[in-house]
């Protein structure tokens, strides 16, 4: 049994997901060459397909599986950090962006329960593949980015066919 301060965590974790949703389909018409939009794209699937994975742990332990507008507002608002930046800008300042996220998960795991820590690593490794998937598009590796975040995709994208 959690306590309500871990059910909150767990929940908040979802919420994360929500957001980064709502932030990646928001990203998606700001940028125009088919490998941008691969990799955005794939970075959605990748906060889709995970929403999905702590939906069920948020609703086994009795939290909340409403998926919050103010989670959605938020990842969308965030795009006004980068909407006016170059691809290279934008994909470093996300870097940046996912390490708060990361740094609150890792809080979250010092007193998450034994049964939950697999879990709450895994929040952890998910914004570890994200930050390495934006490292690589800043420094122009967008091919290796996308190939990263494929990698971890129960339903990867299909490549764009060739121009």
């Amino acid at each position: 049994m959690l306590s309500e301060q871990q059910v909150r965590e767990v929940a908040e974790m979802y919420q994360g997901e929500v957001y980064g949703e709502a932030f990646y389909c928001a990203l998606l018409p700001l940028f125009d060459a088919p490998v941008q939009k691969h990799l955005i794209g794939s970075l959605l699937q990748l906060e889709t397909e995970n929403k999905a994975r702590m939906r069920q742990i948020v609703f086994e332990h009795g939290g909340d599986i409403v998926e919050s507008e103010e989670s959605r507002n938020q990842g969308r608002n965030f795009i006004r950090d980068v909407e006016n930046m170059s691809w290279t800008e934008a994909t470093a300042y996300m870097v940046v962006a996912s390490v708060e996220f990361q740094d609150r998960y890792r809080e979250i795991v010092k007193t998450a329960p034994d049964a939950l820590k697999p879990v709450y690593n895994y929040m952890i490794e998910h914004e570890d593949l994200i930050i390495a998937a934006m490292r690589l598009a800043s420094q122009g590796e967008d091919e290796k980015a996308i190939d990263l975040v494929a990698d971890q995709l129960m339903l990867p994208l299909p490549r764009p066919a060739a121009a």
